[in-house]
C-alpha cells in the first residue's frame, strides 16, 4: 500500500500544529464546557482540530472524519476514516502543564493504516504507515525494549478512571495495588494518551488504560504495534477499533506482568 501521501501529510501538519499551539503563548481559553465535571475543551482544542480537518480534507475529500470536538457522531465503517484527538491532555494544557499531544490516526477496511502522534512537551512527531517501521520525525524508532533490571515505568491512565461508572472503580485502585507491590514497578500517570506513544518509542515500558475513546488510543496503538510492541484489549485479545481499555508495552514479558495485574485485581 503506497502512503506516501499520508506521510507527507503528517510532515506538513505537525509542525503546524504545534506552531499553533506555541501561538497562544501558555493561555488557553475555555471554548466549551463538557458533560463531565473539570472535561472542557480550549480555543487550543477547537482551533487544532480545525486546521487538522481542514488540510485533511483538501487533501483527502472523499475521506470521513471522527474527531473529538466538532466530528464525533461519525461512525467507523469499512471507508477511510480519520480518527482525530486534537488535544489529548486538556486539562494539562490548561493547567499549563505541557504533558499533552495531538493525534492523528487513519483506519481504512477496520484497520488502521497509518497514525501520527505530535508530541508538544518535546516538540517531536511520532508517526508511520506501517511496513513495521515508526519514526520520531526522520529517525526510524528502534531497539525500543529495556533490561528490566533498570525497573519499569508503567503509566496508569488516571484520567481515564473518572469516566468509568463508581461501582467498577474499585478494580483500578486494585489493579494500582498489584502493580506498588512489585518492587521494580514505578508508577507514573500522564494524565494523557501521549504514554501510549511513549510505549511506542521506548520511554515508558508499558501502560493500562480502563476506558477510552477511538481518538485517545488509534494513533498510540498503530505506533505501538509498527514500533515493535504489544497492544491488546484488557483481557489479552487483539485490540481492535471497538475496544474500550488497553494494556500496551514494550515486549512479551511486560505485557505479560500487566496482564496479570489486571486479572488479578
Amino acid at each position: 500500500m503506497n502512503l506516501k501521501q499520508e506521510a507527507e501529510f503528517f510532515h506538513y501538519i505537525a509542525p503546524k500544529v504545534r506552531e499553533l499551539v506555541l501561538n497562544y503563548d501558555g493561555h488557553a481559553p475555555v471554548a466549551a464546557y463538557k458533560a463531565r465535571p473539570g472535561d472542557y475543551a480550549t480555543e487550543i482544542d477547537v482551533a487544532a482540530e480545525n486546521l487538522i480537518v481542514s488540510e485533511i480534507q483538501k487533501r483527502f475529500p472523499t475521506d470521513t472524519i471522527l474527531a473529538e470536538e466538532g466530528h464525533t457522531g461519525t461512525v467507523i465503517s469499512d471507508s477511510r476514516i480519520w480518527i482525530i484527538d486534537p488535544i489529548c491532555g486538556t486539562a494539562n494544557l490548561g493547567r499549563g502543564m505541557k504533558n499533552f499531544c495531538s493525534n492523528i490516526a487513519l483506519a481504512d477496511k477496520g484497520e488502521l493504516i497509518a497514525a501520527c502522534v505530535v508530541d508538544h512537551s518535546q516538540e517531536d512527531y511520532l508517526w508511520s504507515v506501517g511496513n513495521n517501521r515508526a519514526y520520531i520525525n526522520d529517525k526510524v524508532i528502534e531497539n525500543v525494549s529495556r533490561d528490566e533490571s533498570f525497573g519499569l515505568v508503567i503509566d496508569v491512565d488516571l484520567g481515564a478512571v473518572s469516566d468509568i461508572p463508581k461501582s467498577e472503580r474499585k478494580k483500578c485502585t486494585d489493579v494500582i495495588l498489584q502493580l506498588v507491590l512489585q518492587p521494580e514497578v514505578m508508577l507514573q500517570s500522564l494524565n494523557s494518551s501521549l504514554s501510549f506513544a511513549y510505549v511506542a518509542s521506548g520511554k515508558v515500558d508499558g501502560f493500562i488504560n480502563v476506558a477510552n475513546h477511538p481518538w485517545d488510543i488509534c494513533a498510540g496503538s498503530f505506533l505501538i504495534q509498527q514500533s515493535g510492541g504489544i497492544i491488546t484489549d484488557l483481557v489479552g485479545k487483539p485490540w481492535q477499533l471497538n475496544s474500550v481499555g488497553a494494556i500496551g508495552a514494550v515486549n512479551k514479558a511486560v505485557h505479560k506482568k500487566l496482564l496479570h495485574a489486571y486479572s488479578e485485581a
